[in-house]
């Protein structure tokens, strides 16, 4: 039996670009996708329980209690409620990034296949792309229209994000990576530029597979797509909801500033790797929309997402 590769994500008003994330990682192999929502205004859960009942992901509510921070929230849920454990391989991206591999026939199996069987761990660096030429944010697939990345070696692509074998041997789900891995053992990675370490176990998981050197920020395996600020309304709307990956109520909310746009909207180069999935996915999305309730859902995504940036004043 081929290995199962297994996709979870957690979200929250991100309706206009889930069909494309979700198109993008089915044609690339995941067997399965899983998706938590909470506190959504736009419509995000709706057309993720469309996209479910059709059979393309599985929704997972996510209800929040105070001080929960939402995706790990989510990816309890999600791990409770399916067989998550299960899986050969499990990957958490977020709805801005799009795994993209540079080796065999370009999906996810071709990257795993790279990993020998005592690798544990493969830890990718993103590809972080500006939010130029686009002007405002206008219905269409993300991937198309944002083309012009910033520089290789900025310390913005250091951020990793990871497949983990076997991720029953791990206590939680943190947004980069597994954690808590059970052994006191060292854990084998695999990096993006072909590389091989092992892990610490006197120190964190967190600490060594959440952030690698900027120095040594590889691309050449695979990386993940990170569109971290599309148009700048759309960023203005991002600041508003706050982060996944803390508490509301905490102050790091406030992240994503002026500045952290201005820092990373300095064009450097153009990619245009991702465009090899570009016809596959768009036939899949056209598939999705011949379903009514999906094709329904998605227009009101796209309305409501309208309705909040004018809003805003963006």
């Amino acid at each position: 039996m081929p290995p199962r590769h297994t996709l979870i994500s957690s979200v929250k008003d991100e309706g206009p670009f889930l069909l494309e994330w979700v198109a993008h990682h089915l044609v690339l192999g995941f067997e399965r996708i899983f998706i938590a929502s909470n506190d959504c205004s736009d419509g995000s859960d709706r057309l993720l329980a469309a996209l479910d009942g059709a059979g393309y992901i599985g929704h997972v509510p996510n209800k929040l209690k105070p001080g929960d921070i939402p995706q790990h929230a989510g990816y309890e849920k999600i791990r409770r409620l399916h067989d998550i454990d299960g899986s050969d391989w499990l990957m958490m991206l977020d709805a801005d990034e799009f795994l993209n591999v540079h080796v065999g026939d370009h999906r996810v199996g071709d990257l795993t296949e790279r990993a020998a069987p005592d690798v544990d761990v493969i830890a990718l660096n993103g590809m972080f792309f500006t939010s130029q030429p686009v002007p405002r944010w206008q219905p269409g697939l993300v991937c198309p229209q944002f083309t012009q990345r910033i520089a290789t070696h900025h310390k913005a692509n250091a951020a990793l994000k990871t497949l983990t074998r076997n991720p029953a041997r791990f206590r939680s789900i943190h947004n980069h990576s597994m954690v808590g891995f059970k052994e006191n053992t060292p854990l084998q990675v695999l990096w993006g530029d072909g590389t091989r370490s092992k892990t610490d176990p006197s120190l964190p998981l967190w600490r060594q597979l959440r952030n690698g050197e900027v120095k040594a920020v590889s691309h050449r395996l695979a990386h993940y797509n990170h569109y971290g600020l599309k148009a700048p309304d759309s960023f203005a709307l991002r600041r508003s909801r706050g982060r996944g990956a803390v508490p509301e109520t905490n102050a790091e909310t406030a992240r994503h500033t002026e500045a952290y746009f201005a820092e990373r909207n300095q064009p450097a180069g153009e990619d245009h790797s991702i465009a090899r999935y570009s016809a596959e996915v768009q036939a899949l999305i056209a598939e999705m929309l011949q379903h009514q309730k999906i094709s329904r859902r998605q227009r009101r995504c796209e309305q409501a997402y309208a309705a909040l940036l004018q809003g805003l004043g963006a």
